[in-house]
């Protein structure tokens, strides 16, 4: 009797057992506290002369296609004739040679009137000179309607290799 007593302890147990494997395995996982990711950020500290320190640029996103697709990716840096009014409220980055710099406040790419340009009325850049190859990245603004320019305020930059190649 001790023997059939004992296997009824063992049963109810492996019984107790299975259950427990059971009940966790067919619960709902805990909901998980969202976690913070710190967001990173880079400080630039940009002189009030144009510098020959490369602008900042984006790492590629990968993308999930797996052949050539329809629609062609924009390109990284516009050169300045490439700057339309319909940018106007993007951010986006432009360079070309500059044509003249006038005073502390003005830098145009070209002799012709009404085309794009960058102001910064808070920098003066004496190392700038005519025929320098310079990039920003700011938000396009329009001027009277018709001409699209951009606010700089401190970030100019020398334009990388590929982009005075292209500035020609």
């Amino acid at each position: 009797m001790k023997s059939q007593h004992a296997i009824s302890k063992v049963f109810a147990a492996g019984a107790v057992c299975l259950v427990l494997v059971l009940a966790c395995s067919i619960s709902a996982p805990a909901a998980q506290e969202p976690t913070s990711v710190p967001s990173a950020t880079a400080t630039t500290v940009v002189e009030p002369t144009a510098t020959d320190t490369p602008r900042p640029t984006n790492t590629p996103r990968p993308t999930s296609t797996t052949g050539p697709t329809d629609t062609p990716e924009p390109p990284s840096c516009y050169k300045w004739d490439q700057i339309t009014l319909d940018m106007a409220g993007q951010v986006v980055c432009v360079f070309g040679m500059a044509f003249s710099h006038q005073g502390q406040s003005r830098i145009d790419f070209s002799p012709e009137k009404n085309t794009f340009f960058l102001i910064d009325s808070v920098y003066y850049y004496p190392n700038l000179a005519k025929g320098s190859c310079v990039a920003a990245e700011e938000k396009v603004e329009v001027f009277d309607g018709k001409i699209p320019f951009m606010t700089i305020n401190g970030e100019l930059y020398i334009c990388e290799p590929w982009m005075e190649e292209a500035a020609q």
